[in-house]
C-alpha cells in the first residue's frame, strides 16, 4: 500500500512540475486552476487508470502522425 501510494504521490509531484513549465515557458494559464486539492488526492488514488489513459492517447497520436 505505501508503494502504491508512494507512486501516486510521484507521479502528482511530476505533474506539478509540468504545470509550472506549462505556466511559465508556454504561458498557459489555466490549467492551475482546474487541478485542486481534491483532484490531485483522486491523482494519487487512481493513477494507474490514468496512466493507462495517458498511455493508450500517445500511442494512438504517436502512431497517427507516422
Amino acid at each position: 500500500m505505501i508503494t502504491y501510494l508512494s507512486i501516486g504521490l510521484l507521479l502528482m509531484i511530476a505533474l506539478e512540475l509540468l504545470v509550472d513549465y506549462l505556466e511559465k515557458v508556454r504561458g498557459v494559464s489555466d490549467v492551475r486552476k482546474d487541478l485542486k486539492l481534491s483532484g490531485r488526492i483522486i491523482g494519487i488514488l487512481i493513477w494507474p487508470i490514468g496512466l493507462i489513459i495517458f498511455l493508450s492517447a500517445f500511442i494512438k497520436t504517436y502512431f497517427k502522425k507516422q
